[in-house]
C-alpha cells in the first residue's frame, strides 16, 4: 500500500512537473537565441569600428582580435 501511494504521488507530480519544464527550456531557448542576436550585432559593430580605425591609417597586429586593437588604439589616441 505504502508504495503504491508512493508511486501514484510520483506518476502525478511528474504529470505536472513535465509541462512546466519543458515550458521553462522553451524559454530559456528563446532567451539564449535573443541573446545570440544582440551578440552578432555588437560584433559586426565592432568590425566597423575596427575597418574605420584601420582605414584612418592605424595599422592592425597580425591575429590581434577587436578588443584589444579598439583598446590600443584609444589609448593611443588619450595620449596624443
Amino acid at each position: 500500500m505504502n508504495i503504491e501511494l508512493f508511486f501514484s504521488a510520483y506518476s502525478t507530480t511528474s504529470q505536472v512537473m513535465f509541462p512546466i519544464l519543458v515550458f521553462i527550456i522553451i524559454l530559456l531557448i528563446r532567451d539564449l537565441a535573443k541573446y545570440s542576436k544582440i551578440s552578432d550585432k555588437i560584433h559586426k559593430k565592432l568590425e566597423n569600428i575596427s575597418e574605420q580605425i584601420e582605414d584612418s591609417g592605424y595599422k592592425r597586429k597580425p591575429k590581434e582580435n577587436l578588443f584589444i586593437f579598439i583598446e590600443r588604439y584609444l589609448k593611443k589616441q588619450t595620449k596624443d
